[in-house]
């Protein structure tokens, strides 16, 4: 996580604070541990009932990395390809067998590998065409965990400030001036459903499903340089093709030595 985005959370989180500090003369009533755990623990339930506890437990560890991630370097990528595509249009495909286990791109590795063990055109095509798809399927449902999270989190948030109000009149007996502030403590519930839904829950699906479509958008240019390269493709052609999946403001960072 860059500086910039730590301080967009930071002047966010802040503002937000402010304003509730200075919404209220009493900040000590949105405090409602209860509540808190009604919240909490009704949307991990109810989560853990929704989906199998594997799928659960692997999306939660998604959380610091959805954080952390940054815009991937597609055109160092792109770059690479290129310098690929020229090693073995020189020095012949032995040389790229022997510079295979220095790829850092497991993705990358696999289809250079099926291009020296002298797989065809259409079966390296299939192959990471299929691969790409799964990948992109599966972490796509990953992201729709946190957005159930999100549409259970107000619910259960509902559900606890109506325990709240009806603790709130088991109790009241005669004595009015006991509604207000009970009333306020069983609204803050509701508050809560809301705020982990908009706050944590929907920002982290975006982010994730933003970092999976960059993530596709990156195989899918490897995919066209392993079959660009297959086709002896010159590497000005490979460069200037693979150059299409960037925005036009990135052209430049992709230029021929």
């Amino acid at each position: 996580m860059n500086v910039a985005t730590i301080f967009g959370i930071i002047t966010g989180i802040t503002i937000l604070c402010g304003a509730t500090w200075f919404a209220t003369d009493s900040v000590g009533v949105f405090i409602n541990l209860p509540g808190l755990a009604i919240v909490l623990g009704g949307t991990i339930a109810a989560t853990f009932i929704c989906y199998p506890l594997r799928e659960v437990m692997r999306v939660f560890g998604l959380f610091m990395t959805a954080f952390r991630a940054e815009e991937l370097p597609i055109a160092n990528y792109i770059k690479v390809l290129v310098q690929i595509s020229k090693d073995s249009s020189y020095r012949g495909e032995e040389y790229l067998e022997k510079s295979i286990r220095k790829i850092e791109n497991e993705f990358l590795r696999d289809g250079m590998q099926m291009l020296v063990d002298g797989y065809s055109k259409e079966e390296l095509k299939e192959i990471l065409d299929t691969r790409i798809q799964q990948y992109h399927e599966q972490e796509i449902y990953a992201t729709g965990i946190y957005r159930t999270m999100a549409t259970l989190s107000p619910a259960f948030g509902i559900i606890g400030t109506l325990i709240g109000l009806i603790a709130m009149m088991q109790g009241l007996g005669g004595d009015i001036s006991r509604i207000g502030p009970a009333m306020a403590t069983a609204l803050t519930t509701t508050l809560y459903g809301v705020l982990f839904a908009n706050l944590f829950y929907l920002p982290i699906a975006t982010k994730v499903e933003r970092r999976v479509e960059e993530r596709t958008i990156l195989m899918n240019v490897i995919r066209d340089g392993i079959l660009f390269i297959k086709d002896k493709t010159p590497p000005t052609i490979v460069m200037d093709k693979l150059k299409g999946y960037l925005p036009p403001r990135k052209w430049s960072s992709v230029s021929a030595k």
